[in-house]
């Protein structure tokens, strides 16, 4: 028997109520909205951010990748959960919606944890494989239809042991619906598939927010 239950708005209000949210975060997500009305669903709900703030102080990551910056809510969250001494690298060459980020990273302090790379991802993974810079934790939530090539290279990047996170893999439960078949909506769904059938990580898909799916790169891979 399904277990699950349907997210309504009271539902809603009710995790928010009684998930933790910092303060500036809670600033960053209300100007989202005011600021980019519907597109601010783009960044990760409350809920999603308590998962990656948990997971960051469990596994005390220091090295964390993220692609796809949009306004820094989630880079924002990262560094608040993570260690003084922990780098995050956020990837994003929208100018216009990153740009907000770094006066609400000054304004929680964390600025100085937070690098912002304003330039197309994948050529930045590709240097950073070339210059074997290597991560614990990697956050992906950048354009759909490049879930593939992302995981393909951010493989390679990720530490034994470390977690890629990837955003959006229910994409609002289009991807169960055979009878869609967009660009974007294809690209995930075949990414879910690959993903299933990889057996260099253990990996878990969560029905939070649109959708999580949390993987761990195994030891010792051959």
């Amino acid at each position: 028997m399904n277990k699950s239950i349907s997210l309504n708005e009271n539902l809603e209000n009710y995790l928010i109520a009684h998930n933790e949210e910092h303060k500036v975060l809670k600033e960053l997500r209300e100007f989202t909205f005011r600021q980019f009305g519907d597109s601010a669903n783009m960044q990760i709900s409350l809920e999603q951010a308590s998962l990656l703030s948990m997971l960051i102080k469990l596994g005390k990551f220091k090295k964390i990748l993220e692609l796809g910056t949009f306004a820094g809510y989630s880079s924002l969250v990262m560094a608040i959960a993570s260690d003084s001494d922990a780098k995050i690298i956020t990837i994003d060459k929208d100018v216009k919606t990153s740009g907000h980020a770094v006066n609400f990273w000054k304004k929680a302090n964390v600025n100085n944890k937070i690098e912002l790379i304003q330039q197309d991802a994948s050529k930045v993974l590709k240097v950073f494989f070339q210059e074997k810079i290597f991560f614990d934790f990697i956050f992906v939530d950048a354009d759909k239809a490049g879930y593939r090539d992302y995981f393909d290279i951010c493989s390679k990047l990720i530490v034994d042991d470390g977690l890629m996170v990837f955003d959006n893999v229910l994409w609002k439960g289009k991807v169960a619906d055979m009878s869609i078949n967009d660009k974007k909506t294809v690209a995930i769904r075949e990414f879910n598939d690959f993903l299933k059938n990889d057996k260099n990580f253990d990996k878990i898909m969560i029905s939070i927010g649109d959708g999580m799916t949390v993987c761990r790169k195994k030891k010792n891979l051959k």
